[in-house]
Order: C-alpha cells, then structure tokens, then sequence
C-alpha cells in the first residue's frame, strides 16, 4: 500500500512537471508565431524573389517578439529551480513578459545585429575559405551560449542592460565547462527534436534547452556564493 502511494505521487508529480513545461512551451511558441510564420514562407521563397526582405522582417521581429517571450521562458524556469512552486502558468509567463520586455528588447536588439553579423559572415566565408568558416562557427558556439546565459541573467538579475551583457560575458568566459555542457545539451535537445521525435518541438524543445540552460546557470551562481561567503 505504502509501495503504491509512493509511485502513484511519483506520477503524479512527472504529470505535473509535464504540464508545466508543455504549458509555457506552448505559449513561447504562440508569441513568436509571427516569426515562424515569415520563417516558413522564408523556406519556401525563390532567394530571388523576397527572400533577404523576409530576412530582415525576421531580424525585425526577432527584439520584439521572441527576446521578451524567450526571457519569460527562463523566468518561469527561474521560479520552478529555485522554489519549486506553480503560480498560475498563463498569469505569471504574461508577468515576466511584461515585466522584462524593455531590457529584452533592448538586448534583443544587440544580440540579433550580432547574429546578423555572423550569419551573413558564414554564408561569405562557406566557399571561400574552410578556416574562417569554422572559425566563424565557433564564434557562432560561443555566441549561442552567451545568448542563452543572457536569457538566465536578465532573469535572474534586476541589473542595467550594460550590466546584464557584463555578466553573461563573465559566465561564457569563466565556465568554460558550463558553456560546453550547454552547448553540446542543447544541440542534443534540437536534433532529437528536429530528426527523431517531432512531436517535441511543440511541447518541450525550447523549454528543455531554458530549463538546462538555467539550472547549470544556477548551479554555477549558488557555487560562486559559497566561495565568497566562505572566503569572506
């Protein structure tokens, strides 16, 4: 009976973890439906025929919509590693996304021009040059990772956007184990999603990556306060 109490709570407790990451997968997706919609056009477009207009409308979007929906992503995140509860799903995602949306725009801003920077680098040095390629695909690795840091400080600290860049800067550079972790996680997390199992990306492919991407994040600050209580 005991035996039975315990698994049915186990499950209980999977379903309810499940919910919650499907839920704000869901609504994460819903707010940048803009951008998947010109994405998917993008695919099916002659380059010709308007395909660097739905790239630039794509770079447009990018601050506005999936910035502030993907910083309240980490933030729902924030609240489930770190205090375990459930505020209301719909009511506290629209909080965070309100309440983080001008420094997520702002550094939504930054970090698309710098991707436009190197997205249009790599397909420059693809047939030209094999070293400034991969050269160019690290930076994009790094990149990446200091993208995914940036969602867990906006989230995490109530800082200025010069501020905000810093120290995601300082966690890419200073844990190298954590940006390789969150790479290499990350890139498991897309290609099951992509090549194995569709049905994830719906339900849990971006909140898998925010919820790897925070936890390490976190794991990592909790480390660093340790060491400077204990030294202090």
């Amino acid at each position: 009976m005991e035996n039975s109490t315990s698994l049915m709570g186990s499950l209980h407790g999977l379903c309810d973890w499940i919910m919650r990451f499907s839920i704000i997968n869901m609504l994460w997706i819903i707010f940048n439906i803009p951008i998947i919609l010109v994405t998917i056009l993008m695919i099916f477009t002659d380059p010709k025929e308007g395909y660097y207009t739905l790239a630039v409308l794509i770079a447009l979007l990018m601050p506005l919509l999936f910035f502030p929906a993907t910083t309240a992503m980490f933030a729902s995140v924030r609240q489930w590693v770190m205090q375990g509860t459930i505020s209301p799903l719909l009511k506290s995602y629209w909080g965070y996304y309100k309440e983080n949306y001008k420094k997520s725009f702002l550094g939504g801003v930054v970090l698309t021009a710098a991707w436009t920077v190197l997205i249009a680098d790599y397909y420059y040095f693809v047939n030209k040059s094999t070293l400034w390629s991969y050269i160019v695909l690290i930076i994009g690795i790094f990149l990446f990772v200091f993208s995914m840091n940036f969602f867990s400080v906006v989230s995490h600290y109530n800082l200025k956007l010069g501020q905000l860049f810093k120290n995601a800067l300082l966690v890419t550079i200073g844990n190298p184990l954590l940006t390789v972790v969150v790479f290499i996680g990350s890139s498991i997390i897309l290609y099951v999603s992509f090549y194995v199992l569709l049905f994830l990306i719906p339900l849990f492919t971006g909140i898998l990556i925010a919820y790897l991407s925070f936890a390490l994040f976190y794991r990592m600050y909790l480390k660093t306060t340790t060491i400077q209580m204990d030294t202090n």
